[in-house]
């Protein structure tokens, strides 16, 4: 029985890579930057984005890594 329960537990587990986790965090920074685009103050701003569980850091762009050669 409990071998049965360990199985529908494991199977119940997201399964996340590297690649799906860099995805949703693209996904996230878009969603940031598109309520703050359409936001009519930085008050509605926060307010959209407190109600859709994001946060305004999300959506900051890390700057690519300079080329080499």
């Amino acid at each position: 029985m409990r071998d049965h329960l360990r199985e529908v537990a494991d199977f119940n587990v997201p399964v996340t890579s590297a690649e799906d986790t860099e995805m949703i965090a693209a996904q996230r920074r878009r969603a940031v930057r598109a309520v703050a685009s359409a936001a009519a103050d930085a008050e509605d701003c926060a307010l959209l984005l407190d109600a859709l569980g994001l946060k305004p850091a999300e959506g900051i762009t890390p700057v690519p890594a300079q080329r080499l050669g």
